[in-house]
């Protein structure tokens, strides 16, 4: 059986054994903060801070479940209650006096929150839970970290209408290196860069990020390492169809999930006004024969087919050329 998982796992630091008592720990720990819930009730601020410790299990859940090698559809479907946990939270977060309020994300400080915050919204894009990633932005909308970090917004503005041009982000260190891939204005540069940016991303976390190093101190009973994943360097690489060939096989990249991602067609997202999108980049192909328009250029509304590529602007002050399906025009 042991044999079994090396095989499915998909980091070799994880072993079966710590897998299951670590999953039994967290059910644990999930019983106890409920109890716990019901003796703060009327402490919204404490509540908050425990369910947010329950959401962020969850969410380390995921990860150790990826890792471990559970199958990608069951993920996504676990990537549910995940989103859910921290909804949770921001729920009962709102009823915190504004002068201790804070969202369940800080992406400033610590940077794992960073981290898990752009993780959690690329492990939608490449599970193609297209319909949570309102939800996962709804959980920073109107804070101070909403429309506040290149990254995050060039992920949201494939997904949502009106999004911002922004130019700064919260962490340069590796981050700096995936604005320059952003910034590239050909394949290769955006291949050459990707790579780059994966075979750094986890060392350029020692001594900034917590997660750093957790897989050292495994033990039977219980391991903190759930998985060293630099899902963002997979969404982007999916999103811009980036030839990924050169660092597949570096360890921190997640390459099943694009291959996933890849292998389905995009759906389009929801809004709550009952209006859906459905976006691609520039030099693509078209995902649905229908009409489209690029903000990147006026009057750029034409029909295309079914894999037909989808034209890039060169030197648009939109940067990236995004493609919006409207089947009005």
């Amino acid at each position: 059986m042991n044999n079994e998982f090396e095989l499915v796992r998909r980091q070799p630091y994880i072993d079966k054994q710590t897998f299951l008592n670590t999953i039994t720990h967290y059910r644990s720990d999930e019983t106890i903060a409920e109890e716990k819930l019901l003796r703060q009730e009327g402490s919204p601020k404490r509540q908050r801070g425990t369910l947010v410790f329950m959401a962020g299990n969850l969410w380390r859940e995921f990860q150790l479940r990826y890792t471990a090698g559970d199958a990608l559809a069951d993920l996504a479907v676990f990537l549910t209650v995940v989103v859910e946990g921290y909804e949770r939270a921001a729920e009962i977060g709102d009823q915190v006096p504004e002068n201790d309020y804070a969202p369940v994300f800080t992406l400033n400080d610590p940077m794992d929150e960073y981290v898990d915050y752009i993780g959690l919204l690329s492990a939608a894009v490449l599970l193609h839970r297209e319909d949570l990633i309102p939800r996962i932005h709804a959980l920073l909308a109107g804070t101070d970290f909403d429309e506040a970090d290149l990254l995050v917004e060039e992920l949201l503005n494939f997904y949502l209408p009106d999004r911002p041009m922004v130019d700064q982000w919260f962490w340069d260190k590796p981050y700096g290196i995936l604005v320059e891939v952003i910034d590239s204005e050909t394949a290769a540069a955006k291949v050459k860069g990707m790579q780059k940016y994966v075979t750094k991303w986890y060392s350029s976390m020692k001594g900034q990020a917590h997660f750093w190093g957790k897989h050292e101190k495994i033990t039977p009973e219980y391991s903190d390492y759930v998985g060293y994943w630099a899902f963002c360097a997979a969404a982007f690489t999916y999103l811009y169809d980036i030839d990924d060939s050169g660092y597949r096989n570096e360890t921190v990249y997640p390459k099943d999930l694009v291959d996933y991602a890849r292998s389905k067609p995009r759906q389009p997202v929801r809004l709550k006004d009952g209006n859906e999108i459905l976006r691609v980049a520039g030099g693509q192909p078209c995902p649905q024969t229908g009409n489209w328009f690029s903000p990147a250029k006026e009057d750029s509304a034409r029909h295309f087919k079914e894999g037909e590529l989808m034209p890039t602007f060169n030197a648009s002050e939109y940067g990236q050329t995004i493609w919006q399906w409207s089947p009005s025009i």
